[in-house]
């Protein structure tokens, strides 16, 4: 290729690394669907779910997309993105398996168990099960802090526990004193977000258990809804509706899609359009031998 050229491409790059394509992947008890953030365009992923999903993680070393399915007591996954989601069983669980976790940098899958109480972990491979805590209180949605190393676990009654990854070291943060499913983590802003099952409330805090504060009402009680943060975005859903909100107190959501089914778990996917080009060329470097036409 002329030199010209390299030089073009890698300036173009430069620049298309700063642009970021967003999509947004729900799962319901039938499907997987991903939205596209700036287009809209709604794509089934997986059409054959089969199960209340209240998990979903990604693994971006091996690129592949994990999900419980909570009555069928497995883990299932599919590599993402792919144009082929082919769709596999990683491993059985316990009964009960509704959060879920990827440990990139350590290869561990983490999950809850909530009917039997255990946080558990296994290898990418699906080797080497273990429990790390048998004595949890229906222990639901779990989110890492890979920088800091440490886990957030909700007791779904009761609190939202901080702990080492291997629960060397463990204590409540945060007493929740009402039904709570779900959390996320802001990593950059150091922060907890959470749903309220009964009341419809977006909850903050620090990720020390301080500075708790309602951010926002939904409006909406006795639904799950599953949030992901990224950035000053939250991406949340009730029952049958995705919705995105500013992280900002006192804010208001903006509809994004409606589905036929609840939805369950959401997980938000961001890839820089300069590795979406260089997915593209290294096709076309596979097709020709190595030689760019």
């Amino acid at each position: 290729m002329d030199v010209q050229i390299w030089l073009g491409l890698s300036l173009e790059f430069y620049f298309l690394s700063m642009i970021q394509c967003t999509k947004v992947l729900f799962g319901t008890k039938v499907q997987i669907k991903e939205i596209d953030i700036d287009t809209g365009n709604v794509k089934i992923l997986v059409g054959d779910a089969r199960g209340e999903m209240y998990g979903m993680d990604y693994d971006p070393k091996y690129k592949y997309m994990y999900f419980t399915r909570y009555n069928h007591r497995t883990i299932m996954r599919f590599p993402y993105p792919s144009d082929n989601q082919v769709l596999e069983k990683f491993i059985d669980t316990g009964k009960g398996p509704a959060g879920l976790a990827i440990d990139s940098e350590s290869g561990h899958v983490y999950w809850t168990e909530y009917d039997w109480h255990r946080l558990r972990r296994c290898d990418v491979n699906g080797i080497n099960v273990v429990i790390i805590s048998s004595n949890l209180q229906n222990p639901f949605s779990i989110r890492l802090s890979l920088v800091n190393r440490w886990m957030y676990v909700v007791e779904r009654f009761k609190r939202i526990i901080k702990a080492r990854f291997n629960y060397s070291e463990a204590h409540g943060i945060i007493d929740l004193n009402t039904r709570v499913d779900y959390i996320d983590l802001d990593k950059n802003e150091e922060k907890l977000y959470w749903t309220t099952y009964y009341h419809g409330e977006f909850k903050s805090a620090s990720v020390r258990g301080c500075d708790v504060k309602t951010i926002f009402q939904t409006g909406i009680t006795n639904y799950y809804q599953p949030i992901d943060v990224y950035g000053s975005s939250i991406f949340h859903s009730n029952n049958k509706k995705l919705f995105m909100m500013n992280t900002t107190q006192g804010t208001t959501s903006t509809a994004l899609y409606t589905d036929a089914y609840r939805i369950f778990s959401i997980y938000v996917h961001h890839q820089a359009v300069k590795e979406l080009i260089l997915n593209e060329l290294t096709s076309i470097t596979n097709v020709t031998g190595g030689h760019y036409l």
